[in-house]
């Protein structure tokens, strides 16, 4: 399930005020072809096979290890990409030095940024930490866990209970955050979704129903070192499988073991892998005896967020006009079309 430019690992380097991202780096497929490794003179003759093994076990030549390291310098760097095309967003406060992690206050809603990790194939999760469970999420988003943890507190939505499995099986529970997802499409159209579109049920064209819930994870203290974890930091942020180690969790009965995953990827609706997203995250009010007017200036769950929380920057909107701009016809061009 991981794509060709995923093969290195994203790596975490974390301080409590900063998330800092250390971008995968592609290995290009072909990248030891005969054609790239150079293979020394093999004595080989028709119909002897001993020195073509012994070519093809001799070591890349210097110069094929210079092309490799030249493909992966200029592989596609998806965090990267999110910084230079997305603007941050405004009269928000940031959550961390670093990440792409903000409260917006005033409208009670969680904003971070991200990009689609999966397009198609089964998974586990919706959305979980960039470095951590890539292959079996649809978006890899750039921030922790505990922080996105962190920033739903901070605007008062409540957390419940992970899931419990014995002695019988209980589903999370939580504050339901209904979550939408933002993006430009390859014409530098914005278009936004709510995220269960995303998700279908395996086998089928059906969208994910359950929003999710804050159920909230669990901390984790280490014997051998004393170190206390935040055990959604492994990965499992949005999960559709539950996890008892979930952040937000789906609060229906969905199998994590492999070959029995009941939600995949929602081919054909995800964008392409690496495409940098947005992701909105706004809780939908507890039932109560007494319900109160929605303040006008807080975010309402069911309606897609405002254009304003996703801009691009100036010379990805440059990019974006170039890109559907057509070009100009040569004279030969001209000449064949008629």
């Amino acid at each position: 399930m991981l794509t060709a430019w995923f093969s290195a690992a994203l790596l975490f380097a974390i301080s409590p005020l900063a998330v800092a991202v250390q971008p995968p780096q592609e290995t290009a497929a072909g990248a030891e072809s005969s054609a790239e490794r150079q293979l020394p003179t093999s004595p080989a003759v028709a119909g002897d096979t001993a020195g073509q093994e012994s070519a093809l076990d001799a070591p890349p030549s210097e110069d094929a290890d210079a092309q490799t390291a030249a493909l992966l310098a200029t592989a596609p760097d998806p965090v990267d990409n999110v910084k230079k095309m997305f603007e941050p967003p405004q009269d928000v406060v940031r959550l961390t030095k670093d990440g792409r992690l903000w409260v917006d206050r005033k409208g009670k809603q969680v904003i971070v940024d991200g990009y689609v990790a999966m397009s198609r194939g089964m998974l586990e999760m919706f959305a979980c930490p960039a470095g951590t469970k890539e292959h079996e999420s649809v978006v890899a988003v750039l921030a922790r866990s505990r922080d996105v943890h962190t920033a739903l507190l901070a605007i008062g939505a409540q957390t419940g209970t992970p899931v419990q499995w014995v002695p019988k099986y209980v589903s999370a529970t939580g504050q339901p955050i209904r979550i939408w997802v933002l993006w430009y499409d390859k014409q530098g159209k914005l278009q936004k979704t709510d995220a269960r579109k995303w998700v279908v049920k395996t086998g089928t064209k059906k969208a994910l129903q359950e929003d999710w819930v804050f159920a909230g994870s669990n901390f984790w203290k280490d014997p051998a070192d004393g170190q206390v974890y935040y055990e959604a930091d492994s990965g499992d942020l949005v999960c559709v499988s539950n996890f008892s180690s979930a952040m937000l969790d789906v609060p229906v009965m969905s199998s994590k073991d492999t070959g029995a995953l009941q939600f995949s990827a929602a081919e054909g609706r995800v964008p392409d892998e690496m495409t940098p997203v947005r992701l909105i995250m706004i809780p939908i009010p507890l039932p109560s005896d007494d319900p109160q007017p929605r303040d006008p200036a807080q975010a309402d769950p069911d309606q897609p967020p405002a254009d304003k929380w996703l801009t691009l920057r100036d010379d990805a909107k440059t990019s974006a006009a170039t890109a559907k701009t057509p070009a100009a016809k040569t004279p030969a061009a001209e000449a064949a079309a008629q």
